[in-house]
């Protein structure tokens, strides 16, 4: 199976480290320092996971992709507009999408390569051939901007994606080579690292250093599972997507793994932890560095906690 094509959509509104610091009293340089975050989009009140996904789906439409043929939709997110009517079922209804399958997915940040996953089974039993994949959070209608924990890590995004199963050779595709994951729900502080009580406390990051902690580990173990799956090094690798969570874990990973500077994938500092929208929308952003074999390979980590790597293949 391959991405066919993939679009962003990003709320106009940006949120600085000024803001930050006149609702904390921190300094704007260490919002920088802590996390290599400058600023983040915030959703306008118009807007939600469901819309900021419908977006994404309608600029990517402009690009020149099809609906045409999607008979399996995939909503992802775990800052949801509506845990019912989902965010797949909104896309289908907006898109007039009829027939095809609709469901909605969360592990967190690891959920784009869940939704992977699940497209890949689904085409591998054959009840689904053409996938549409959308990917939303809507981090600021949960989250506490005055929290100094995590506060400002949160960025607003969205991206969608086309999942095909034909095997002709599309330039410019990316071919899903291979996908792990796995729940690690019992690994450190778990559910209790990171959570979001809607009725309650909200998004909040108690425990940052676990989920610091975890991520580090977590991902360099991936990758380098990942790369000794296929007997590759991390210099057979073009371009590392790590999950934007914070970009410290980003630099110590590649750190640990070896990596080059232009091997790395960044839209932290500019976008925040835009949660599982985030791996998407930084290898859309990358794209272009990627020629015909070139290999891309993408990591997350999820709070709760999960883990999720895909290799992709530039076609």
């Amino acid at each position: 199976m391959s991405i066919m094509g993939g679009a962003e959509y990003l709320p106009e509104q940006i949120a600085d480290n000024a803001h930050f610091s006149r609702l904390t009293g921190r300094p704007e340089a260490w919002f920088e320092r802590a996390t290599g975050i400058a600023t983040r989009r915030r959703a306008a009140p118009h807007e939600n996971s469901n819309t900021m996904a419908i977006s994404a789906v309608e600029r990517m439409l402009a690009e020149g992709e099809s609906l045409d043929g999607i008979d399996l939709i995939i909503g992802a997110s775990y800052t949801p507009w509506d845990t019912v009517g989902t965010m797949a079922h909104a896309v289908q209804r907006h898109f007039e999408i009829r027939g095809a399958k609709a469901l909605y997915v969360s592990t967190a940040c690891s959920s784009f390569i869940n939704a992977l996953e699940i497209a890949a089974a689904f085409f591998d039993s054959g009840r689904a051939r053409r996938a549409l994949i959308v990917l939303a959070e809507h981090n600021s209608l949960y989250a506490d901007d005055s929290d100094e924990q995590s506060g400002h890590l949160w960025g607003d995004a969205a991206t969608a994606l086309i999942l095909d199963t034909s095997q002709t050779a599309q330039s410019g595709a990316l071919q899903v080579v291979d996908i792990d994951s796995r729940g690690l729900g019992d690994l450190g502080a778990g559910p209790g690292g990171v959570y979001l009580h809607p009725r309650t406390d909200g998004l909040v990051m108690p425990l940052g250093k676990d989920v610091f902690q975890h991520a580090c580990r977590e991902i360099e173990s991936a990758a380098r599972a990942m790369l000794e799956r296929h007997l590759l090094t991390v210099d057979d690798i073009r371009l590392l997507v790590p999950h934007q969570a914070n970009d410290r874990i980003i630099s110590h990973v590649a750190e640990r793994l070896g990596t080059a500077d232009g091997q790395i994938a960044r839209s932290i500092g500019y976008l925040g932890n835009t949660g599982c929208a985030s791996t998407a929308l930084t290898l859309f952003r990358h794209r272009d560095v990627l020629r015909p074999g070139d290999l891309a390979l993408l990591v997350t980590f999820g709070g709760g906690y999960s883990m999720g790597c895909a290799l992709l293949r530039c076609q």
